[in-house]
């Protein structure tokens, strides 16, 4: 199915008045009521405050490379950074800087937490080569761990099933993969095709949200769109996007929940899609599920 006769009319609207290179990492951030994301390779935090017809963006650079930020539950923020890990006070000081890896050629991704307060986050080589990553567990106490081995362009991390459930996506396979999880220790067990996108279609799974219903909202990198699947991994709604490069989603919106997409201009010609890397507000008629804090 590739999807065609699921296509709706998605409303999109763009927002902000300057596009980023590479954003990624959405997350709703319900503390300030503001969609908070990344421009990756800048190291640029974005915090984009949404009133509908105008819209402020306010860019902070925090590191080199900046591939997720979180909430903490105690305050402030935790970060993935370019090998490794930070924690920021709420005013996004530096406080912490851990260290979960040394090649020069290898650099963070993406990640999430889970509900217990763990931070995950994947790592990929500059490169691309296939396997040239892992994913790696930053627990509350700090240390850290290597959660899978073998990743290649790791992507959009969620939970279902109660927390037994991880969806996990690779970029570069074209393939989510469901692992049982262990919510007790954080651990990933054996593990199933989720969604695997045939390689005749455009587009392959880069950033996720899951929504209060169980579906899997998916940002598909290289194919202007943004996929539903239902719990069982079933392509149920099409969200087509003016766009090539759809990178991340999140529900937010407060009473009135939207989609939020972030976008890249990697790979687009300087003149081709002018709105290339902004953010795309698409009207939801469902809510998202919890997104979680780091414990640390």
């Amino acid at each position: 199915m590739d999807g065609s006769d699921l296509t709706t009319a998605s409303g999109a609207r763009w927002i902000g008045d300057s596009a980023v290179d590479h954003g990624e990492g959405a997350f709703w951030d319900a503390a300030t009521g503001t969609l908070r994301h990344v421009d990756m390779l800048a190291g640029d935090l974005v915090t984009v405050a949404d009133a509908g017809e105008v819209a402020s963006v306010e860019r902070t650079h925090v590191a080199d490379v900046l591939s997720v930020i979180r909430r903490r539950r105690g305050g402030g923020f935790v970060a993935a950074v370019e090998r490794g890990f930070m924690l920021l006070d709420d005013d996004l000081g530096v406080q912490q800087r851990i260290r979960a890896f040394n090649d020069p050629a290898v650099r963070m991704n993406e990640g999430a937490c889970d509900a217990a307060g763990r931070f995950f986050c994947g790592s990929m080589a500059y490169d691309m080569r296939p396997g040239g990553g892992r994913l790696y567990r930053l627990e509350p106490d700090l240390s850290v761990h290597v959660a899978l081995e073998g990743v290649s362009i790791p992507n959009g991390l969620v939970w279902t099933d109660a927390g037994t459930t991880a969806l996990h996506a690779d970029t570069l396979t074209r393939e989510i993969r469901a692992y049982d999880y262990d919510p007790d220790r954080g651990a990933f067990g054996a593990s199933r095709v989720f969604v695997r996108v045939d390689a005749e279609a455009p587009g392959a799974p880069d950033g996720m949200a899951l929504d209060d219903e169980g579906g899997v909202w998916v940002a598909m990198w290289g194919g202007g769109a943004v996929h539903r699947y239902d719990s069982d991994g079933r392509l149920d709604q099409v969200v087509r996007l003016p766009v090539t490069n759809p990178t991340s989603c999140a529900f937010g919106g407060g009473d009135r929940p939207v989609l939020y997409v972030t976008t890249s201009r990697q790979g687009i010609a300087a003149d081709d899609e002018p709105l290339a890397g902004r953010v795309f507000v698409v009207p939801a008629a469902v809510g998202g599920a919890p997104v979680f804090p780091f414990g640390g």
